[in-house]
């Protein structure tokens, strides 16, 4: 069983891991948040969904009340059911609301758990759930220190990344090169859309693919033919494929995703994230070579149009970046976080290297 989710950055690894699992003979099911972005992904490719009501632990004290009172209901009346019925062998915790509930359930009725954390600085929901947990596996080197019986494995990623080619990608979407994408995540980002927004709204001599989100796209508009803008992208790996810089918020999975295809990078860390832990993210990348830093607080229009055209007039500074970045690429994580689900048992034996 794998819980866990809210953003991309979470439940799309989680279906990496789902999908080594299933090729392995293993069956899966899903615990989620009704929030959550699991409610859409998890069913569309096939595995069972258990939606728990939950909410996050912002806002006042009433809304923290009854924040504690979805979680302490959906352990006691949801996840142990949901557990006695399906009886898995193991309980994976990937972060999110739905993470620490179905973490705790499964401790309190003797299943093992593990869990993934997907960033370089824990957040909230892992540092609580490692308590409970017979091994946490981390996507950055440097999340071993946060935890004890930590093993890193790296970011599980979606293999169409791999797979794709510039020349395949520019045909499939009928791009003109050079390609420029900027995107936040899953859940957007408001200040680069608006500032991407007025950078590129005049003609441009390449092309700007903007993927906003769902919350900004309705209010963003270009008066530029070679400016195009996007509510979503479910094939992210082609326009990652086809661009030549790739604009970006520091979340593991946008990271790793722009890794496995290998493109020259420039990293706008949130700089609200918990821990402030995109800018731990970017650093590991930026550290070795492999993109370039902006922060939040420097970006406006013309900084954002300047970085862009002094990439694209710099080859190679361009192709140095994109091959350091490719090597930060961990296309065996899926199958290394599958392999060592499946080495632990319900009596708590496990593989120890």
């Amino acid at each position: 069983m794998i819980a866990g989710g809210g953003t991309g950055g979470h439940a799309i690894p989680a279906l990496c891991v789902a999908d080594s699992l299933r090729a392995k003979g293993a069956v899966v099911e899903f615990v989620g948040a009704t929030s959550g972005i699991e409610m859409d992904l998890v069913p569309q490719k096939g595995y069972v969904l258990h939606s728990l009501p939950l909410k996050g632990l912002d806002g006042g004290l009433g809304a923290r009340v009854r924040a504690v009172a979805l979680f302490v209901q959906a352990v006691i009346s949801r996840c142990r059911r949901i557990i006695q019925e399906f009886r898995p062998s193991v309980v994976l915790g990937v972060g999110g609301y739905a993470s620490a509930p179905a973490v705790l359930a499964a401790h309190t009725l003797g299943v093992p758990t593990v869990l993934h954390e997907q960033n370089s600085v824990p957040g909230r929901v892992n540092r609580f759930a490692s308590r409970l947990t017979q091994k946490i596996l981390v996507t950055f080197p440097a999340a071993v220190e946060h935890f004890t019986r930590a093993v890193w494995v790296g970011m599980p990623t979606r293999r169409e990344f791999f797979e794709a080619s510039r020349e395949e990608a520019l045909r499939e979407l009928g791009l003109e090169p050079p390609v420029v994408l900027i995107f936040g995540g899953s859940g957007g980002a408001l200040k680069i859309n608006l500032d991407a927004q007025q950078a590129f709204r005049e003609a441009t001599p390449y092309t700007v693919v903007q993927v906003a989100g769902r919350r900004d796209f309705p209010s963003l508009q270009t008066e530029n033919n070679r400016h195009i803008i996007l509510e979503y992208a479910d094939d992210l790996w082609r326009y990652v494929a086809a661009a030549e810089v790739v604009i970006t918020r520091a979340g593991a999975g946008s990271l790793f995703d722009v890794a496995a295809v290998g493109r020259a990078s420039v990293l706008i860390p949130f700089p609200h994230a918990t821990g402030n832990h995109q800018l731990h993210n970017a650093r590991y990348f930026t550290e070795r070579g492999a993109a370039e830093l902006l922060p939040n607080s420097e970006v406006t229009s013309e900084v954002l149009r300047h970085r862009v055209e002094d990439l694209l007039e710099d080859s190679e500074r361009r192709e140095r970046l994109a091959g350091s970045m490719k090597e930060l690429a961990t296309p065996g994580a899926a199958d290394e976080v599958a392999r060592r689900l499946l080495n632990v048992t319900v009596e708590g034996r496990e593989d120890t290297t």
